[in-house]
């Protein structure tokens, strides 16, 4: 990979129980970590910053999507050719870093996306559900059919993402970035992640509302199929 650098970026949101822990576990496979801090009210820049990471701060809560591109930009600055994208709240596990790795080595243009459904059975019920309604909605307005449309354990070419304006500002913005790569011809692939819901005891709540950001997601789906039809 030394030809092609690949850093991560973790956004974080009121996550300093488990955030100092994901960025220690991520280097231990990518050295270079990006914490983007999302207005936290808690100590999550504090730790982030005593393990030495580049650190982004945004004064107040913007949402996860903002915080997304505010890392991207950061990334691509510096040089990155592809950037891996991880949750702060342990929900995705470093240890899988590997398989994504080895895909981009596979195929270094295709978006990558973590697939939680080898471990389906460990979704609480109303996450299930709300994923498998994305999922449908998502795979119909992107043609082709993807396992897992909401995890954000990704990895994307920095090519890629320099192509693709994005708008949105919240957990949209993780759909909007593939209706916009399928629309440039640009490969969506999965890869086999953990799917893991108890951390440890002190682990933040992950801000994502099944319901309210689901219909939001649909709404994003929707305009880009509209878009897609003209």
């Amino acid at each position: 990979m030394e030809r092609n650098p690949v850093c991560a970026i973790i956004p974080a949101y009121n996550a300093e129980s488990s955030v100092g822990e994901v960025i220690e576990r991520t280097k231990e496979y990518i050295p270079r970590v990006i914490v983007v801090n999302d207005g936290s009210t808690d100590r999550t820049e504090e730790v982030a910053r005593s393990r030495n990471t580049e650190i982004v701060s945004i004064p107040s809560n913007r949402g996860k999507g903002y915080a997304l591109r505010q890392g991207f930009h950061l990334a691509m600055r510096n040089g990155c050719k592809a950037i891996l994208t991880l949750d702060a709240d342990g929900q995705h596990d470093p240890a899988d870093i590997p398989n994504f790795l080895t895909a981009h080595e596979r195929d270094s243009r295709a978006i990558l996306i973590g697939s939680r459904m080898a471990q389906a059975d460990r979704f609480p019920t109303q996450r299930y559900y709300s994923n498998r309604t994305a999922v449908y909605f998502i795979s119909k307005a992107l043609g082709q059919y993807l396992e897992d449309t909401q995890c954000g354990f990704r990895l994307y070419p920095a090519e890629t993402l320099r192509s693709i304006p994005l708008t949105t500002s919240h957990f949209q913005t993780e759909t909007e970035v593939l209706l916009r790569a399928v629309r440039r011809g640009i490969r969506l692939s999965s890869v086999p992640v953990k799917n893991i819901y108890h951390f440890n005891g002190n682990a933040p709540r992950s801000n994502f509302r099944p319901v309210i950001d689901t219909f939001y997601i649909c709404m994003v789906v929707l305009q880009g199929y509209l878009k897609l039809m003209k």
